[in-house]
Parts: structure tokens; sequence; C-alpha cells
């Protein structure tokens, strides 16, 4: 099995930005201290999908209210809603807190919506639903490598890197986006950045992790609601 660079649950992701990094422990520092417990229960919903759409999976997440709302805050706790009809209830310490929802592309991205509040009512239910739009993916095409040898697939992998214009394009590049699960050779690929200008190429790992290849960049622009469709291509390089 090959081992990727980022990890499902590990690499997070929010629409509009990036933000990387663990899910925190319910004991980690910034969570609120609380007496007793209070149970939050609602609906997640993902509105404007295409018809047929269906998310790898969601999930809901609860920051601390004096912390800063993102998949990665301090005291972070989370949720696994019924994935079929989104109804979710969890317990969580009494206190403030801002519940969001996010769900994974079907390559790997983790798309995230905004906060609704919660308030401090120990030992109440309280009914929250949260809802997020559908994002629309900035790119789109297919991806391929020419020149290289039957057994690529058992010696490299690939995945699909997009850069902000303004920095140098690089795999694993500050501010940047990818799409690696599933990418191979003659494979699609999504991905989603803000909107602004952007360069994106493929790429591939050797199997150990030691060495990276990459496309030339092409650029682009993003804008919101619309979506590019950009084919990428790559010589083989060898393998160090």
């Amino acid at each position: 099995m090959k081992t990727r660079h980022a990890v499902r649950g590990l690499a997070l992701v929010v629409a509009g930005g990036v933000l990387i990094g663990q899910f925190a422990s319910a004991g980690a520092a910034g969570a609120a201290k609380a007496t007793g417990s209070e149970t939050v229960v609602g609906t997640a919903t993902i509105t404007g999908a295409p018809r047929g759409w269906e998310p790898d999976n969601f999930y809901t997440f609860f920051c601390p209210t004096g912390e800063a709302f993102s998949l990665s805050c301090p005291g972070q706790l989370s949720g696994s809603p019924n994935q079929s009809t989104g109804r979710y209830s969890t317990r969580v310490p009494a206190s403030r807190w801002k519940l969001g929802m996010y769900y994974y592309t079907a390559n790997g991205e983790t798309m995230a919506s905004g906060p609704v509040a919660i308030p401090d009512r120990a030992g109440a239910t309280i009914d929250r639903n949260v809802s997020m739009a559908y994002v629309v993916p900035a790119a789109q095409g297919t991806v391929s490598i020419t020149g290289a040898p039957a057994d690529f697939t058992n010696i490299a992998y690939m995945g699909v890197q997009a850069c902000p214009a303004a920095r140098a394009f690089a795999v694993g590049c500050a501010g940047g986006q990818e799409a690696y699960e599933d990418v191979a050779p003659g494979s699609s690929y999504l991905i989603d950045v803000p909107r602004g200008h952007w360069t994106i190429a493929d790429y591939y790992r050797t199997d150990d992790n030691l060495h990276t290849f990459a496309g030339t960049p092409v650029g682009f622009v993003a804008a919101k609601g619309t979506t590019l469709h950009i084919n990428v291509t790559m010589p083989y390089q060898g393998l160090s």
C-alpha cells in the first residue's frame, strides 16, 4: 500500500482557504471548561449539488466559541451524521460552541461550512440544523504522463497541485491545494481553490516518497461558480 504525504482526516482544507493540522482532542488546550453536558441534534445538509452527486463522507464539528472557527481549532469535537438522512446527535460539554460541517470530495479535498452558534444549556437538548452549499470545483480535467514504464503505478503515484500564481510553483506550496486520491495516468481530477490567479500541474512521487517530479504548470483564473476544464500532462522523468 502506498504511503501518501497527506492522510485523510489529518490534512484539513477549508473551502476558500487552506488550514492544515490534526483534529484536536476533546481535552486540548482552548476547550472551554464546563460542568455537565448538553446534546445537540439536527440535520446536516449540502445544498445545490448536481443531480446524482454524493459526498464521499460528511461530518459535523464543534469549536469552542473562544477559538477561531476552523477544522483545526483547539478543543474541537466532531460528530458523524447519518450519511443518508443527515440527522445527527452529539453530546458535548455544556458550553458555548460554534457548530460546522464538512465533506470530503472524491479526490480527497475537504470542504467546510460557516459556523452556527450553540448556547450553553447544561442538561438540555438543543436543536440546530447546519448546512453548506455544494462547492463548484475550480478546475477539472484528465491527468496524463508520457513515456512512463508499464509498471509505473507499482513504482510511483500521481497527484495534481494548484499553487497561488504569486508563489513559485512547487508540490506542497504554501496556500496551495491538491487532488491525490484515485489520481493516476488517464484518470480525471477535480480541485477547488479560492478565486484568483493560480498555476496547476500534475506530479508524481516515487513509492518510497523520496523523490517528486512535476510537469510544467499552466496558469488559470478561478472564478466563483465557474469550472474550467484543464487537462494536465507531464513526461516521465525517472525515479531519482
